[in-house]
């Protein structure tokens, strides 16, 4: 009889909200299938099955427009199969939501790189240079730059991420002298070496990379930085 009595109730208050009760379960009962899908595309996703998760992110994102998360997910995907212009397509709308996620700037930074769209990567890093811990914006531009193939560019934004920092840490150095490596001027790449290593003259890594150079390794090879 109790049972009876619940499902009375129930009714009745169906009943009594009208539409309104119907509108409640037709959302809980579309946000459930959303989940679900979610679920199912993460699946997909760690299993390495890109098609079917390309598949259910894209019903996901078609159904919710709104979510930087599945823009975000169905981009890295989209960059799996190989499809560049569209992962940056819904990766710049995921930025769009959320445009102080770094996470977000990269993964669209990866997507221009690929697509070879340089004007909008250096746009892109431009507008976003002060997004991320002091200097890290310069260095994020940099390093693409670099993978684009904008040497002049890369080149310009260590020299901002190095003026930024100042004496404060030894990163842009040791990006300076990894570029400095990558176009083969080893000046440009001892002398890096040499300013980073004056935050840390015991750093084994640093001196290894200068004895690979011919130098000999020791504390009288650290430099002050100049700025």
């Amino acid at each position: 009889m109790k049972r009876m009595g619940m499902a009375v109730l129930v009714l009745a208050m169906g009943v009594g909200f009208g539409l309104g009760g119907c509108s409640t379960a037709g959302k809980v009962k579309r946000t459930l299938a959303l989940n679900d899908l979610h679920i199912r595309a993460a699946v997909a996703e760690d299993e390495g099955d890109w098609d079917e998760a390309y598949s259910l992110w894209s019903e996901y994102v078609d159904r919710r427009p709104q979510s930087a998360l599945a823009e975000y997910r169905l981009g890295q995907v989209e960059m799996q199969l190989g499809l560049y212009r569209d992962a940056a397509g819904h990766l710049r709308v995921a930025h769009d939501l959320q445009p102080g996620n770094v996470e977000y700037i990269e993964a669209l930074a990866e997507a221009l790189v690929a697509s070879g769209e340089q004007d909008a990567l250096m746009n892109l890093m431009r507008r976003t240079a002060e997004e991320g811990p002091d200097g890290s914006g310069y260095l994020r531009m940099g390093r693409y730059a670099q993978q684009a193939g904008l040497l002049d560019e890369a080149n310009e934004a260590f020299q901002l991420a190095i003026v930024q920092a100042r004496v404060t840490s030894p990163e842009p150095y040791i990006a300076m002298a990894d570029f400095a490596q990558a176009i083969d001027n080893t000046d440009l790449e001892i002398r890096n070496l040499r300013y980073a290593l004056w935050f840390d003259r015991t750093n084994q890594t640093i001196n290894a990379r200068l004895q690979d150079l011919g130098m000999i390794p020791g504390p009288s090879l650290a430099l002050r930085p100049e700025f």
